[in-house]
């Protein structure tokens, strides 16, 4: 009888080693896992840093005047040309027709055809009630 039980905890013995090696093998391959994880993460945020740093250099104003000088033909803008949106008359309620919406340029497809969802609510002006 004591012989059977001896062996019966030699036997459990071995079974928990065994399965305390695998899960302290398991775990340590979590933490190389998750190392190696950690090692990308910092690559990366490295990598974002120099982005941000070459944005930060292309966007400078001086840069960006330049640019804009050299590829567009710009004037400077005159006080004439400056409104506020108060000043643009509102459009009477009802008055917008589907050629309207297809004359806007992102409304057309490929082929040139005018691309909308007919059962879409046609745009209405502000309401009186309405001030800012």
């Amino acid at each position: 009888m004591i012989r059977a039980l001896n062996l019966a905890m030699l036997a459990l013995t071995v079974v928990i080693c065994f399965g305390l090696y695998r899960v302290t093998h398991a775990a340590q391959e979590r933490e190389a896992d998750l190392r190696s994880i950690e090692t990308k993460i910092a690559e990366e945020e490295r990598a974002i840093g120099v982005l941000k740093a070459e944005w930060t250099h292309l966007s400078q104003p001086s840069k960006m005047q330049a640019m804009a000088s050299r590829y567009l033909d710009l004037e400077p803008m005159k006080a004439t040309q400056i409104a506020y949106l108060n000043d643009i008359p509102m459009r009477p309620e009802g008055t917008a027709t589907m050629a309207d919406i297809a004359a806007l340029p992102f409304a057309r497809g490929a082929d040139g055809a005018p691309v909308y969802d007919a059962s879409a609510p046609l745009p209405v002006a502000k309401p009186a009630s309405v001030r800012r």
